[in-house]
């Protein structure tokens, strides 16, 4: 009782605000199964409070310095594209519940060694994979249009290619001509002060895998006051931009240390869902009225779920009510771009709150039970 009481204080006093805002969940299209349907995934998700969802389907190339961007078709291993008439299948679904759409497409690497990613893939012929990459964003790009799609991304991650500014601008106005939904581009969370394409963009777009702490037995203090700290640095660059933000990714493995490495799904540690949870918790905490924010979408609702999962999944874990009580009740930022130029108050560890935000309960991970 008495956290829910601390809690219940907390967001009391926190400012409300209003406003368009897409409170998003992905859907990655990975199921091997031609004949599975996303129905019910749809519905859990919509169940959830969100009305915003992110379809993932991936292109591929070969390695890091390949040049030709191809599908999959037909599943080899691990490696798949869902079929077009199966994707129209979905985005049709999620619009018959209500549900906006994201497209998202995103390129894989079939081959790649140590600490190699599409974020530092480097062609052979620069020109050779700019055309191929053009086809592959092309493709679903027009898929987009003609399904209603609201929001597309042009592209997810690829660090080393970003300055090809020529190049990502030429692309940017050549989908304009036949889309008429928003454009995004989706920067690493490390890279995104590095790209001169915003100005042509509708939204400024980011992942948010952040190292949040460098033990796995973090408070909920611990997570929120360097969420605050993200936040103040991402606000001052968005000052610069005057667009508002919307995190393409955000989520967190089931496992133990996933705050201070989220986008390291591979590591052997032993299952967490509290940890989980308060990554979760400290992020709403955070952001959770913010009124730069124009939208947030969690990695990743598909997969197994439940109690013995690994996975980013929220699905049937203590986050999956925390994202719900969010959404459904509580978080109402507003999608205007707002000048973060009053100056906030100053917290205990050297923290700067953002404007408004109240210092959150000290509740630590083995003391934690979900705040509803």
């Amino acid at each position: 009782m008495k956290k829910l009481f601390l809690f219940a204080v907390l967001i009391s006093i926190l400012p409300l605000s209003s406003g368009a805002y897409q409170k998003g969940m992905a859907l990655g299209l990975y199921a091997k199964d031609p004949h599975y349907s996303y129905e019910e995934d749809l519905k859990g998700i919509k169940a959830l409070g969100v009305d915003h969802v992110s379809l993932i389907i991936s292109w591929y190339q070969k390695n890091i310095s390949s040049t030709d961007i191809y599908p999959h078709w037909k599943p080899i291993g691990d490696f798949d594209t869902t079929p077009d008439i199966k994707l129209t299948e979905v985005i049709r679904q999620a619009h018959g519940m209500g549900l906006k759409v994201f497209l998202f497409p995103i390129l894989r690497i079939e081959e790649r060694k140590d600490k190699e990613w599409r974020g530092n893939i480097t062609p052979q012929n620069t020109e050779e994979w700019l055309q191929s990459y053009t086809r592959f964003t092309l493709h679903y790009a027009h898929i987009a249009s003609r399904y209603g799609v609201e929001l597309f991304s042009v592209g997810s991650e690829l660090c080393s290619v970003e300055p090809e500014l020529v190049f990502w601008k030429n692309l940017i106005k050549k989908i304009r001509t036949f889309y008429p939904g928003q454009l995004i581009y989706s920067a690493n969370w490390d890279h995104y002060k590095k790209i001169g394409f915003w100005e042509d963009l509708d939204y400024l777009g980011l992942n948010g895998y952040y190292e949040l702490a460098k033990n796995s037995t973090p408070t909920l203090q611990e997570l929120t006051l360097k969420w605050w700290d993200i936040e103040n640095e991402i606000s001052a660059w968005q000052e610069q931009n005057r667009k508002s933000i919307i995190f393409t990714e955000i989520g967190y493995p089931s496992i133990d240390g996933a705050c201070s490495k989220p986008w390291d799904y591979t590591r052997v540690s032993p299952i967490d869902l509290e940890e989980q949870a308060l990554c979760y918790e400290a992020f709403f905490l955070s952001w959770g009225r913010s009124q730069k924010l124009a939208g947030v979408y969690f990695w990743n609702w598909y997969g197994e779920g439940g109690t013995t999962d690994r996975g980013y999944t929220p699905r049937g874990k203590p986050a999956e009510k925390v994202i719900a009580k969010w959404f459904k009740n509580l978080f109402l930022p507003n999608s205007g771009f707002v000048s973060s130029s009053s100056q906030a108050p100053q917290v205990s560890g050297g923290s700067s709150a953002p404007a408004g935000r109240p210092l959150p309960p000290v509740i630590s991970q083995q003391d934690h039970s979900p705040l509803f």
